[in-house]
């Protein structure tokens, strides 16, 4: 698989961790949506890509955001 921005093949993959927060004060007290997924960062320019996993995009996508964290590990696959 080539680099979507500079079409380098120069790619690796790393296991991260992000944090997502909800934005706006009524969300202060949310702790955000913890997300496990592979990512795929490009050697040459930088570029991350990189899967939501289900269960958490749910959360993301979600009128209203749960009141605890997800710590669910995910099996990310690259599209």
């Amino acid at each position: 698989m080539s680099c979507v921005l500079c079409k380098s093949a120069n790619e690796a993959e790393f296991r991260a961790e992000m944090m997502f927060h909800f934005s706006g004060l009524k969300h202060l007290s949310n702790p955000g949506v913890l997300v496990i997924a592979k990512s795929l960062v490009c050697l040459d320019c930088g570029s991350l890509r990189f899967t939501v996993p289900g269960e958490e995009l749910a959360l993301l996508a979600g009128a209203t955001p749960t009141n605890g964290a997800s710590t669910r590990m995910g099996n990310a696959d690259f599209v």
